[in-house]
């Protein structure tokens, strides 16, 4: 039994118990949890808000591509009559007097496994 060795030792475990109970480094920490999770800003609610806004770039651009299409579409339709009677019988099922129209449908047969 060493006195200056128990002395070290005891100053040692003395300086790390008054470190951690210091109050300065007790607020920050209970501040930095309380930011990190329960906050209204919280990180997870920043990571959702993140990926949402990524899934409405996704859309706008969808929308904004489709809408040019749509564009020239309705610009074509304006310049050519043919147009508007090919958009007519295509996407509204529109037909001559004295014509009958036949819709047909493709189903996908699936394979079924022989055992």
């Amino acid at each position: 039994m060493n006195p200056k060795k128990d002395k070290i030792q005891t100053s040692k475990s003395g300086r790390w118990y008054r470190f951690f109970l210091n109050k300065y480094l007790i607020v920050t920490v209970l501040f930095v949890v309380w930011m990190f999770f329960f906050d209204q800003n919280s990180y997870f609610i920043h990571k959702e808000l993140d990926s949402e806004i990524k899934e409405l770039v996704k859309d706008k651009k969808y929308y904004e591509e489709k809408l040019e299409k749509e564009t020239i579409q309705i610009h074509q339709m304006k310049i050519n009559a043919s147009e508007i009677e090919r958009v007519a019988r295509e996407k509204h099922y529109l037909k001559k007097e004295n014509e009958d129209v036949f819709i047909v449908e493709e189903q996908k047969v699936k394979k079924q496994e022989q055992p």
